[in-house]
């Protein structure tokens, strides 16, 4: 199922719920430990040279549990205690190229700007460029708000401990949260939390699509209409019919602006694309529409309108399933 995506303050009531229950901080631990290690394992090779660099706190904790699972590559741990005493340790390890820095350093704790010596201990793992895989939070990031606090680590993937935080989403903190895994299942009770705002994760589309009956065919599995595309817009139009087309709906049917037409329909295989008219006459039994990726030219205001106007005509034939289409496009475009 999706997780619920949290604030420090939720993340630590979730915490206090898990504890409740006579789970214990160190078994959270292990478990985390080997989730970093499978997502290191993945982003290095057999024998590579992986940077451990490990705080006080859980952070750390779970970086250096981390170790034990990586039989195979070369692996050195630098406890930070004092960033200005353990910078010549960080120059040593870094000479070396490290194929991967393992960042836990800072977690969810973090609640002051860093003192000068931490931003240049933190500023100098960003200048060495390594791949970084960072626990949870980059360290430095609010993960309220994803503001660094003075610096904060650049990773190239983060893995957000239990459930994503509200910072690692927020445009201020996209430079330094690279891709963003959930490690979902480790150890912590169920979350008792319910929040608006949800992630997906892999095993949440097990099982999708379903297998298609023998005795139906393309019709039998929906219809999905696109407007889309406009003069030096094309792309969009292309991107989310192929988007499309991996959801598999039985059919898709691309309308785009006559003037982009050609170019986007000689790139298309398996979706009938139609050039945009005003007496254009759309499928009668649509199962959803999308309208607008695209439709950025000069013109496309009025062919929003004649666009609108189609609807309203696809909801005056009364098919339940058109009126649903046509309602949401006009929600969209008023």
């Amino acid at each position: 199922m999706p997780v619920p995506v949290l604030s420090i303050s939720q993340m630590r009531d979730w915490e206090k719920a898990t504890w409740a229950t006579g789970q214990t901080e160190a078994e959270v631990i292990g478990r985390v430990g080997r989730c970093i290690a499978c997502r290191a394992l993945l982003l290095t090779e057999p024998n590579d040279f992986i940077l451990i660099l490990a705080g006080n706190g859980n952070n750390g904790a779970d970086a250096r549990c981390a170790r034990q699972h990586l039989p195979d590559r070369r692996v050195a741990v630098l406890d930070v205690q004092n960033p200005q005493a353990d910078l010549p340790a960080l120059e040593t390890q870094l000479s070396l190229g490290p194929a991967l820095i393992i960042d836990g350093l800072f977690g969810i704790g973090i609640n002051r700007p860093l003192g000068p010596d931490w931003v240049q201990f933190v500023e100098r793992v960003n200048q060495a460029r390594a791949p970084v895989l960072t626990v949870d939070v980059p360290s430095g990031l609010n993960a309220d708000t994803g503001e660094p606090q003075g610096a904060a680590i650049r990773a190239t993937e983060t893995l957000a401990v239990g459930a994503p935080k509200h910072g690692l989403l927020q445009p201020a903190g996209w430079p330094f949260v690279g891709r963003l895994e959930v490690a979902s299942e480790v150890g912590l009770a169920p979350c008792p939390l319910k929040t608006q705002l949800n992630w997906s994760l892999p095993e949440d589309f097990v099982g999708y699509p379903p297998a298609r009956a023998v005795a139906t065919h393309k019709g039998s599995y929906g219809h999905l209409a696109i407007l889309a595309g406009s003069l030096g817009y094309h792309g969009a139009a292309l991107l989310a019919a192929r988007a499309a087309q991996r959801a598999q709906p039985g059919l898709i049917t691309l309308c785009t602006l006559e003037a982009v037409y050609h170019v986007v329909a000689t790139q298309l295989q398996a979706v009938m694309v139609a050039p945009w008219n005003p007496n254009l006459k759309l499928p009668a039994a649509l199962s959803a529409t999308l309208v607008g990726p695209g439709l950025a030219a000069p013109a496309a205001a009025d062919q929003m309108k004649m666009i609108t106007c189609q609807f309203w005509r696809l909801i005056a034939t009364g098919d339940r399933r058109c009126q649903r289409a046509g309602l949401a496009a006009i929600r969209l475009h008023p």
